[in-house]
């Protein structure tokens, strides 16, 4: 059964998100942008992967063109911060 997974901007890296996706869950990122908060859909149907935003809705057919969106918008937290979360973590 899939869920919905609500998460703010830079909460989880684009492999994450993608992971969820591929599960068959769809996620949706808070963000705000000049004092509003918007909401971004993402999920995949069948082989395509969707985002829906609040003007346009993307497509992307592989999901290395998914993650690639999720990086350079960064809606995703960057695998550089990730691993030095993982890092703190371990040292404490």
């Amino acid at each position: 059964m899939s869920q919905t997974i609500r998460i703010n901007r830079n909460d989880l890296t684009a492999k994450e998100i993608v992971a969820e996706l591929n599960a068959g869950n769809r996620v949706i990122i808070e963000l705000e942008i000049l004092g509003r908060t918007l909401q971004m859909a993402l999920r995949r149907r069948d082989e395509t992967y969707y985002c829906d935003t609040p003007m346009k809705l993307l497509t992307f057919e592989t999901e290395t063109e998914m993650r690639e969106c999720l990086e350079r918008y960064r809606l995703a937290k960057s695998e550089a911060d990730a691993e030095t979360d993982i890092s703190a973590s371990a040292a404490e």
